[in-house]
This record gives structure tokens, C-alpha cells and sequence, in this order.
């Protein structure tokens, strides 16, 4: 069962890695509100993204339901939410002259009114939105996927679960400080203020960079450059499972 402790703290090291750097402002930005700081949102948030890096994975990578589904739908589907997010960070008056209400994606319009309206609805896509694009640096997780999940599936769902688990509460940390440290700058309240415009304009670029599969690219190329190179941890414990 060493395993399972392994992945676990997997889970809590991909939080240092390249590949999670997507994640981190739309976890921490989408946790704040314009009524004040909400530690529910970022509850709901990252335990929507937990349970969405569950579900894809299983479906997408543990499975054959979705396999004549291109990578590049998931791409636009995830990518399309946080530029939507972004859009409506950056220009609350066009949602709330009705402009957004032209657009065709119901997603986005659904995420436009769950944020305005600060509603779990709205909190759970923008954690849901990044499952289906996720990519783990942990040679733990990949271990999981290829190895125990096909021989035991019970097993392997237990461990992804122990991973998503490590992963989420270091998530959960990262937007609670993150809620802490905004809150005492009190530079959040003003939804038309420059910290919601950059957010903003941080959402729509991680946004377009998931549509075009930049994001991808960037995480491989830093992470072949040998930069945050957390996996060594991972690896000795791996050693010491065998």
C-alpha cells in the first residue's frame, strides 16, 4: 500500500511542477468575488477540478468510450469556458448589458451567469473546465494510468482518487493564500479595477493558450529543459516501492 502514500504525495508535487502553471490563475482568480472573499468558491472550485481530472482521466485515458473524440474538442470546449471567463472578468458590462447573451455556447453563457450571480453552478465549471485538458508531470500518476488501472481497476481508481486528493488540498491551500493575500491588499472588490482587468486578460491568454495547445508546449518545453524537475522526489519513492 505504499502506493497509495505515493500517490498522494504525487499529488501534492505536481502542485511545484510546469504542468500545473495553467491551472493557478484560474483557480485562484475564479475563487474571488466581488462581494469579498468566499472560501466556499474555492472549496467548490477545486474540488470540481479534483473530480473532473478523475472523471476525464478514467474516460479518457483509462478507456475507449471517448477515443474517436479528438484531443482538440477537449481543447476548445476547456479553452473556450476560461476565455469566456476572461471576457466577462475584463468586460463585466457586456454581460451585464446583454451582450454575452448573443453568444452561441451555452457554456459560456452558463459560466457568465454562474459568476455573476457568484452560484455554485458557476464555480463548479470553472474547476470542471481544466479536467479535460489536465496533464500530470508525475511519473506516479502515469504509473497508475498504464499500470495498475488496466490489471486492477478498483485499485487503480483508489490511488487516482489518493492522487487527485494530494493534488486538490495543495490546490486548496494556493487559493486560500491567494484569497488571504487579495483580501488584505482589498484590490478585488472593484469588479471594473486594474487587478480584475489583468485577471482578465491572464484568463483570456491561459485561454487562448489551451485552444491552441500552447500551454502543451510551453509545460514540455520547460519541463525538457529540466527546470522544477520535482519528479526525482517521486522517483526515489517509486524505488523504494518496488
Amino acid at each position: 500500500m505504499l502506493l497509495l502514500l505515493i500517490s498522494f504525495i504525487g499529488g501534492v508535487l505536481t502542485v511545484l511542477a510546469p504542468c500545473i502553471l495553467p491551472l493557478l490563475p484560474v483557480i485562484i482568480g475564479g475563487s474571488l468575488s466581488d462581494a469579498g472573499i468566499q472560501r466556499k468558491k474555492a472549496f467548490v472550485i477545486v474540488g470540481s477540478l479534483a473530480v473532473s481530472v478523475i472523471a476525464f482521466t478514467l474516460l479518457l485515458k483509462a478507456s475507449t468510450l471517448f477515443i474517436d473524440i479528438p484531443p482538440y474538442v477537449w481543447q476548445f470546449i476547456s479553452g473556450g469556458i476560461v476565455l469566456g471567463l476572461g471576457i466577462i472578468t475584463l468586460f463585466p458590462s457586456l454581460w451585464e448589458s446583454g451582450a454575452m447573451n448573443t453568444l452561441n455556447v451555452k457554456s459560456q453563457k452558463f459560466l457568465g451567469t454562474g459568476l455573476k450571480k457568484n452560484s455554485f453552478w458557476g464555480d463548479v465549471i470553472i474547476g470542471a473546465a481544466l479536467g479535460p485538458v489536465f496533464s500530470s508531470c508525475s511519473p506516479t500518476y502515469f504509473i497508475v494510468l498504464a499500470t495498475v488501472l488496466p490489471a486492477s481497476p478498483i485499485l487503480g481508481f483508489v490511488y487516482l482518487v489518493s492522487y487527485a486528493l494530494g493534488l486538490s488540498l495543495m490546490l486548496l491551500l494556493i487559493a486560500l493564500v491567494g484569497q488571504r493575500i487579495v483580501g488584505s491588499l482589498n484590490i478585488a472588490a472593484n469588479p471594473k479595477g486594474v487587478f480584475k482587468q489583468v485577471l482578465g486578460i491572464l484568463f483570456i491568454i491561459v485561454g487562448v493558450g489551451i485552444l491552441f495547445g500552447v500551454d502543451k508546449k510551453i509545460q514540455s518545453a520547460v519541463v525538457g529543459a529540466g527546470f522544477f524537475d520535482i519528479t526525482k522526489v517521486e522517483q526515489t519513492l517509486l524505488r523504494l516501492n518496488k
